[in-house]
């Protein structure tokens, strides 16, 4: 194999060894840079908010007393002549309650940035009459970042530039230092490896021998001499392990799709009834909404919860309360089509998905389930029974509709009106219905 010329390497190890090493020096000193700029920033806004705690005590009193006399020519000149301040760049006073402003002058910070990076104080403006005092405003004192970068900026450009003329002077130390000592013996390394293959021992010059003796290239040289020995072997092994893990990488994929269709079951089920879950259904229940506009077909929802759920959970326990929605589960799993869904839409409240039915007929199945429910009370551990009711607002996609959102809101509506018109009914939002007593 003839030699290798070093000088077409794009890109040598000794100048990544270098580029990354000093990447690294690079980022701690930007770093460092950074929480230097940061604590002077800091300080800064430190010293500027004691400022404004001193500018308070300037002009709490004459802010007081303008304000108990209700002179506002007087409350007017005191804030311009506030914001005259440089360091001061907005003047708010409010009423004791904070509800409403009195006095509004220059740069306000807003609402949403007060508790964040806004720079300003807040006092209470107290009046003092000797033998009482009375709180009569809420002042604040509001500054801005631009005024502490102005106060900092020839600290940040001196930082900066220290930081940079120390940057670039290691550049070239760790350059030169780098070329010498690293990059000319690796450079002939690799030539020398090259030569030899993976069969021969290293030919190095006597100048990279003196250079690498003792260090880590001269074990680097005698670990290549060691593994040319045994990379048969090792080859051979390399193959019948790679075999082996093919394999395992098979059998675990196929243990891995198998849990990964259990999870996706579990992901669209409800834990409790085996119902479906909220997720699964909005997702179902907007492809059929599209289904049923492109087919022009009718489609209906039905929402219901169970009546006076809490005072289940309050009488006879939680365990009760979930054998009370286990049972309406049933109940409701049990009295519909198979291509209805129903879904456990969270709590005690249920949602039945009715493809292919218009309000009448599903107002009909509302119906059914409402004495269905009714005529099967829960039996207790007890030995006592539970009678259960359920109040039902039922909507149809209507046109115009183009997210079940909208039919969903309309059928939770009515449930409600049922909820108020006494429960244990069905609510269809159809005239000749109105709210049916089951």
């Amino acid at each position: 194999m003839p030699p290798t010329d070093t000088a077409g390497l794009t890109d040598p190890l000794a100048r990544r060894l270098f580029r990354r090493a000093f990447g690294l020096f690079i980022s701690f000193a930007v770093l460092l840079t950074l929480v230097l700029v940061g604590e002077t920033l800091w300080q800064a806004r430190k010293n500027l908010q004691g400022e404004l705690a001193i500018y308070q005590r300037t002009f709490e009193k004459p802010l007081a007393a303008a304000l108990w006399a209700m002179d506002h020519e007087k409350l007017h000149s005191l804030v311009q002549g506030i914001i005259e301040i440089p360091d001061i760049k907005g003047v708010r006073i409010l009423e004791p309650t904070g509800e409403r402003e009195i006095v509004r002058a220059g740069r306000i910070a807003r609402q949403d940035d007060e508790d964040g990076h806004a720079l300003a104080h807040r006092f209470n403006v107290i009046h003092d009459e000797g033998f009482g005092s009375e709180f009569v405003a809420r002042a604040e004192l509001h500054s801005s970042f631009g005024q502490l970068f102005e106060r900092t900026r020839r600290q940040i450009v001196l930082i900066a530039v220290l930081a940079t003329l120390k940057t670039a002077a290691l550049w070239w130390i760790f350059l030169l230092v780098g070329r010498n000592i690293l990059g000319r013996p690796l450079s002939e390394i690799g030539q020398a490896m090259a030569v030899a293959g993976a069969v021969r021992s290293l030919s190095l010059s006597k100048e990279t021998e003196r250079a690498i003796a003792g260090t880590e290239l001269d074990l680097l040289r005698q670990a290549h001499d060691r593994l040319a020995e045994h990379a048969g072997a090792v080859q051979a092994q390399l193959e019948r392990s790679n075999h082996e893990l093919e394999q395992r990488v098979r059998a675990r994929t196929a243990q891995l799709e198998e849990a990964n269709r259990r999870l996706d079951a579990l992901a669209h089920t409800d834990s409790l009834t085996g119902l479906s879950n909220r997720r699964h259904f909005l997702s179902a229940a907007h492809d059929a909404v599209a289904r049923a506009r492109r087919g022009a077909r009718p489609l209906a929802l039905i929402v219901c919860d169970i009546d006076q759920f809490k005072r289940v959970n309050d009488l006879h326990g939680h365990a009760a309360g979930d054998r009370a929605i286990i049972h309406v589960a049933d109940c409701l799993r049990d009295a519909v089509r198979e291509i209805d869904l129903v879904t456990r839409f969270g709590g005690d409240e249920f949602a039945i998905l009715m493809p292919d039915i218009a309000t009448g007929e599903a107002a009909a199945a509302a119906q059914r389930l409402c004495r269905r429910v009714e005529a099967a009370p829960l039996a207790l551990d007890d030995g006592s029974t539970l009678a259960l009711t359920l109040s039902i607002g039922v909507a149809e996609l209507e046109e115009g509709d183009t997210r079940v959102e909208e039919v969903l809101l309309r059928a939770d509506e009515r449930l409600y009106q049922a909820k108020r018109e006494g429960r244990n009914r069905v609510v269809d939002g159809m005239p000749r219905a109105g709210s049916v007593r089951t």
